[in-house]
């Protein structure tokens, strides 16, 4: 079979190298968006999202994409079912007092580490401004204004918050927002810890993972936008931001040094969606702003749609039928 992928981040990387196995595959990608060189792969999800971080994993360790694993603390109430769901994936977990914190916290062993994302979407990418007009039953798939339709048997259309930039003619129930982080100087235990604070409502993570003073942080309000055509992400305005890093101070003596962001996109549950939209046409996307934990899980997914029509009703685009327009939630990482 030979096959046209769309988008050549975290999922289109992953559905390279798992289809490239057993067919032809070629991957048109716009080159609009940069990732972190490295992202969080956490296990600590709830419901069926732990499997597909599971399966996610199992793809990095499969193509030896490099992971750096760090130890978790998670302050606040969390359920003792989901708990118990981390450690039926090997999580070793336990209820600790962490000084440097200053609270009691869930600490983690074998639930979190750090992505190579780089090394991951290192892959053959043909650069192409990819558009695909809906129309009936089938896809038509232009790049660089040439008509690409006939040349493959089927693509997919996983160009995360561009989808919608690239999909004319129907409306697909995705939407793309900006997501933000900020870099701050603070404890060096930041810069060799995870940690998922439910109870100011922030994260950090490791931005060297050497016991450095630098750290990254976040968990702002979802911002909806479009995304620029012309590939300039021009920040928003960030109305929460003194607020979160205000959370921060709270819990830490630290300061800014800079804020950078980027664009993710949202489903009407936000959960992410795959499946078939046209004949000839699949879709992966809807990450909400957690790829790294689910992308490449959701990439085998729709990889064995495709050759052996399982599905996973849970994340099947079906379940979207007849939504004109929503509003986006919470992410659904957040316990």
């Amino acid at each position: 079979m030979k096959i046209g992928i769309v988008g050549g981040g975290i999922v289109g990387s992953s559905l390279f190298r798992i289809l490239s196995e057993k067919h032809q595959v070629k991957v048109l990608d716009p080159k609009v968006k940069t990732q972190f060189p490295t992202l969080i792969h956490s296990m600590l999800l709830k419901g069926m999202d732990v499997q597909l971080a599971f399966k996610s994993r199992e793809i990095y360790d499969k193509y030896k994409i490099e992971r750096y694993p760090f130890k978790s603390y998670t302050l606040g109430k969390v359920d003792s079912s989901i708990l118990s769901l981390w450690e039926n994936y090997g999580v070793s977990i336990k209820e600790t007092e962490v000084n440097w914190i200053g609270e009691k916290a869930i600490e983690a062993q074998g639930g979190d580490s750090l992505v190579n994302i780089k090394q991951l979407t290192d892959i053959p990418k043909e650069q192409n401004k990819v558009k695909i007009e809906l129309k009936e039953n089938i896809a038509r798939v232009f790049a660089n204004g040439r008509e690409l339709t006939r040349e493959f048997d089927t693509f997919i259309l996983s160009a995360g918050s561009w989808n919608s930039n690239i999909v004319i003619g129907e409306k697909i129930p995705l939407k793309p927002y900006y997501c933000w982080a900020t870099v701050m100087k603070g404890p060096r235990q930041l810069d060799k810890f995870i940690v998922y604070d439910y109870i100011l409502g922030f994260y950090s993570r490791p931005l060297l993972g050497i016991g450095s003073p630098l750290f990254i942080a976040g968990d702002g309000d979802i911002i909806e936008m479009e995304p620029p055509e012309d590939g300039i992400l021009r920040r928003p305005e960030i109305k929460d931001m003194e607020l979160v890093i205000s959370r921060i101070r709270t819990r830490f003596t630290a300061r800014m040094i800079y804020i950078s962001g980027n664009m993710c996109e949202g489903t009407p549950d936000m959960k992410p969606v795959y499946g078939r939209i046209k004949d000839n046409l699949y879709i992966v996307a809807g990450l909400n702003g957690y790829g790294a934990e689910v992308g490449p899980g959701l990439a085998l997914l729709t990889a064995q749609f495709i050759e052996k029509g399982e599905e996973v009703k849970e994340y099947l685009i079906d379940r979207f039928r007849g939504i004109r327009d929503f509003s986006l939630g919470k992410e659904p990482h957040e316990l």
